[in-house]
C-alpha cells in the first residue's frame, strides 16, 4: 500500500462513519471502499514484475572503512518507475543507508550507490536484493525478492595502504615499489663511488678509487633491500580490547599488514607467525607482491583467545625458524606487568642475532582520564587507576629500551604511519 491508497482509505473510512448521521453516505462509503479496492488490485498487476539486478564492489572489502557498493537495476516496463530498494546484508557489513530510492527508466538502467562499514574480519555473507514498486495509479506496491547470495572478505590494512599510496602521490614522491628505490646513508651494501665532501664519514674513503683518479673518493652505500621480516601477533587476551568498535588485535593486524606491503615494495622478505597459549599460524618469509595476498589470508584469519601469550616458547620458535638476522616485530599489549616482563625476557634471547622491535598502542580511554579533571570520588578513584596502569605501561617501555630493543608507541589512529618511519629509518641506518 502506498502513502495515496491510505489516504483514499482513510475518506472513505470518514464517508462511513458520516453514514451513521446520515446514511447515504454509508453506501457512497461502500462503494468507494469496493472501488479503491479493486484499482488497487488493479494496480498491483501492473506494476513492474520483471527485474534484473548486479551487485558491483570491490573483491574485498576494507575494515573499518566506507567501501562502496553499487546495485544496477534494470526493469523490461514501458514506463519510468520510481522504485525502493533494500540490499540484505549482514549486520557486521553495516550498510548505510539501508533503504534506497531510486528513479529506474523506461526500458534502461538505474544506479543505486550504498556505502558499507564492515566491524569484523573473515568471510561476510551479502543476501537477497528487495525491490518495491508501484502500480501506474500509485496505489499499490509489488514486491519482488531477487536471490543475489554473494560472500566477501573483509580483510584490514586495505584503507591504510591506499591512503599510504595517495600521500606518496601527493608528496611528488615515487610510489612505493613501483621504481628502484636509493636512499643512501649507513646501510651496508655499496652502491657507488663519487667525490668526497666535507662531512663524510673518513671511513667511507675509497683509497684504491682516490689512488688512481688523484683526488679524495668516497665509496656510497644504501640499506641491504632483501632482510627477512618477522611479524609476531599477539593474539592474547590483552588483544581482544579496544576502544570502539575494532579491537586491538584489528588495528595491530592493520599496521602489521602496512608494514609488510611497504617492505614488500622495498624488496625485503615478510612473514608472520602468531602466538596465543603457544606459537602458531605460521605465514614462512617470501618477497615479492605475490606475496602480500598469502599474507593478508593467514592475518585476517586471527582471532583473540582468552589465554596468556607464550612470549618464550615464541622466542625459540623464531630462533628455529630464523636463522640470518631479522627483523623481528612484535605487536602486543604492555598493560599487564607480569606479561611486559615476560616479553622483555624473551624478545632480550633474540639479541644480538635478531632486531627485535617492540609495537604497542596507546589506550585512548587512559589518555582522555589523565588529560581531564576529576569531579567527585568516583571520577578520582578512576584517574588515580588510570596514572596507576599508564606508568606500569612507561616502567615496561623503559625496560625494553634499556635492554636495546626499539619500541613503536601510539596511538591506534598513528600506528601504522609511527611503524613505517621506524622501519625506514632502522633500513636508513643499516641496523637491519
Amino acid at each position: 500500500m502506498t502513502p495515496r491508497a491510505f489516504g483514499l482509505g482513510l475518506a472513505g473510512v470518514g464517508l462511513l462513519l458520516a453514514g451513521t448521521a446520515l446514511w447515504p453516505l454509508t453506501v457512497l462509503g461502500g462503494g468507494w471502499l469496493v472501488g479503491l479496492a479493486v484499482a488497487s488490485f488493479l494496480d498491483w498487476l501492473a506494476a513492474p514484475r520483471h527485474w534484473t539486478v548486479d551487485r558491483q564492489l570491490a573483491p574485498a572489502l576494507a575494515l573499518a572503512a566506507p567501501n562502496p557498493v553499487e546495485l544496477r537495476i534494470r526493469c523490461e516496463g514501458r514506463r519510468a518507475v520510481r522504485v525502493l530498494c533494500r540490499d540484505e546484508t549482514e549486520p557486521d557489513l553495516g550498510a548505510v543507508p539501508q533503504v534506497l530510492e531510486l528513479l529506474v527508466p523506461a526500458g534502461g538502467e538505474g544506479v543505486a550507490r550504498y556505502r558499507c562499514l564492515p566491524r569484523r574480519r573473515g568471510a561476510l555473507q551479502f543476501g537477497r536484493v528487495v525491490l518495491r514498486a508501484p502500480g501506474p495509479l500509485g496505489l499499490w506496491r509489488r514486491q519482488r525478492a531477487l536471490p543475489l547470495s554473494q560472500e566477501v572478505s573483509v580483510l584490514p590494512a586495505l584503507h591504510a595502504v591506499g591512503r599510504w599510496e595517495g600521500r606518496a602521490r601527493r608528496s611528488g614522491s615515487e610510489p612505493l615499489g613501483s621504481r628502484g628505490w636509493h636512499r643512501y646513508g649507513e646501510g651496508t651494501e655499496f652502491a657507488a663511488i663519487r667525490d668526497y665532501a666535507v662531512g663524510d664519514d673518513p671511513r667511507r674513503v675509497n683509497w684504491r678509487a682516490t689512488a688512481r683518479l688523484g683526488r679524495p673518493m668516497t665509496s656510497q652505500y644504501e640499506p641491504e633491500r632483501s632482510r627477512p621480516i618477522w611479524l609476531v601477533m599477539d593474539c592474547g587476551r590483552l588483544m581482544a580490547s579496544g576502544d570502539g568498535a575494532l579491537s586491538k588485535l584489528d588495528v595491530a593486524l592493520s599496521s602489521a599488514l602496512l608494514l609488510a606491503w611497504v617492505a614488500l615494495a622495498r624488496g625485503d622478505r615478510v612473514g608472520a607467525l602468531a602466538v596465543a597459549s603457544a606459537p602458531s599460524g605460521v605465514v614462512p618469509p617470501r618477497a615479492g607482491r605475490a606475496h602480500y595476498r598469502r599474507l593478508q589470508e593467514g592475518l585476517a584469519r586471527l582471532r583473540p583467545e582468552l589465554v596468556d601469550p607464550d612470549w618464550g616458547l615464541a622466542a625459540v620458535e623464531l630462533r628455529r625458524l630464523q636463522g640470518p638476522r631479522a627483523l623481528v616485530v612484535s605487536f602486543t599489549d604492555l598493560s599487564d606487568p607480569d606479561m611486559a616482563s615476560r616479553l622483555a625476557a624473551a624478545v632480550g634471547r633474540l639479541r644480538p642475532r635478531h632486531l627485535p622491535l617492540v609495537v604497542t598502542q596507546r589506550d585512548p580511554v587512559l589518555d582522555r582520564e589523565r588529560a581531564e579533571i576529576p569531579e567527585g570520588a568516583r571520577a578520582v578513584y578512576r584517574r588515580a587507576a588510570a596514572l596507576r596502569l599508564l606508568e606500569e605501561r612507561q616502567l615496561a617501555l623503559d625496560r625494553l629500551v634499556a635492554l636495546g630493543v626499539p619500541t613503536v608507541d601510539s596511538g591506534p589512529d598513528g600506528l601504522g604511519p609511527a611503524l613505517i618511519d621506524r622501519y625506514l629509518d632502522l633500513k636508513a641506518r643499516g641496523a637491519i
